[in-house]
């Protein structure tokens, strides 16, 4: 077992840490008077805000969104901001681009708080709110623990918002505790199958020439984080999209070499038509569900979650096929290709 394989194991025991010191956590920011949170940051975090966006909207019932550091200028934040809530993500908590994003939502009145995958982070230094993600140890240069615990981190606070502001009742917020609980039960068996259908399949993987990973708005954080993962450790053209995005235009890039993965959470009907446009190009297609179907282009975790938390389950097959796969291909998947490549650019404090 190898790093990323042992965190991704650890997720389920860590994610329960992550609830059972949440309380305490949110206890300060969930009192504030907040009508808008933004969510920045870059790579994995920002992957994570954009997947939990949607969601914390409704346990909220504020305004939620989420940005790259880039896209927050002075002239992004107009009019009164003193009610909003911007929310700088760093796993590492280092990164220049987000701290920066920081200060600039700092100086436009806006409350700026911090989720860093460690205590005493250097983007804490001007945080009104300290919310750390209590990651544990993660020292894979790909993180795969740090994404649920990150995930899970922006629920929770949701989760005390709308508590705190009337939006979500007792007995909802006990929902959503039990909701999480039968998804992390079930997490270990959805791996184990992932594990064994990787393993089978990995000489083909490895032979992959260019992926692209799809699925539907609902999953679109864990599409993007999914290519993300291949492409760090397989150290391959990999590239994510919305399902609707994908069909105007990318479809002309398909031929023989090219590998497709669906992510199918049943919001899409198309899925299998799909499938059997893109045959006309390629047998590389691969079907992504939460069945028990598990055979070549087909794998299903088998579990039934609750459909807000699927995004607890679905990104596992690709964390785990990068994972797997980069040893066939002769790639260590602990170590990116220059472990010193943050120092050399200058883009963040320390160099994780």
């Amino acid at each position: 077992m190898n790093l990323i394989q042992q965190y991704i194991s650890e997720t389920p025991k860590q994610l329960d840490k992550i609830v059972k010191g949440s309380k305490e956590l949110f206890a300060n920011v969930a009192k504030r008077d907040i009508n808008k949170i933004i969510i920045t940051g870059s790579g994995t975090s920002y992957h994570s805000g954009l997947q939990m966006q949607s969601l914390m909207r409704k346990r909220s019932g504020i305004e939620v969104l989420a940005f790259y550091p880039f896209m927050l200028t002075p002239d992004f934040f107009v009019g009164d901001n003193t009610r909003t809530l911007l929310i700088g993500i760093s796993q590492g908590g280092s990164s220049f681009s987000t701290f920066n994003a920081m200060k600039t939502a700092k100086k436009a009145g806006c409350i700026v708080g911090t989720m860093a995958g460690e205590t005493g982070a250097y983007i804490d230094q001007i945080a009104d709110e300290v919310m750390t993600v209590n990651i544990g140890e993660e020292k894979a240069g790909a993180k795969t623990k740090g994404y649920y615990c990150t995930k899970l981190n922006l629920l929770l606070l949701a989760d005390y918002i709308g508590l705190e502001n009337g939006n979500l009742t007792k007995d909802q917020f006990d929902e959503d505790i039990s909701n999480l609980n039968q998804t992390l039960e079930q997490f270990p068996h959805a791996y184990d199958r992932a594990y064994k259908w990787v393993e089978e399949h990995k000489e083909k993987l490895a032979k992959t020439d260019n992926l692209r990973v799809v699925g539907p708005s609902m999953l679109y954080g864990d599409v993007l984080e999914s290519s993300l993962k291949v492409l760090e450790t397989c150290r391959m053209p990999v590239t994510g999209y919305d399902f609707d995005e994908f069909i105007h235009g990318i479809y002309n890039a398909m031929n023989e070499r090219a590998s497709v993965v669906i992510l199918d959470n049943g919001t899409e009907p198309r899925c299998q038509k799909m499938i059997e446009v893109l045959g006309d190009w390629t047998n590389n297609l691969y079907l992504v569900d939460t069945s028990d179907a598990n055979n070549g282009n087909h794998f299903g975790y088998d579990v039934d979650v609750p459909k807000d938390f699927e995004t607890f389950i679905y990104p596992m097959l690709m964390q785990v096929m990068a994972s797997i796969v980069p040893t066939v291909m002769g790639f260590d998947p602990n170590t990116p290709k220059d472990p010193n490549f943050h120092m050399k650019l200058g883009s963040k404090k320390f160099n994780h």
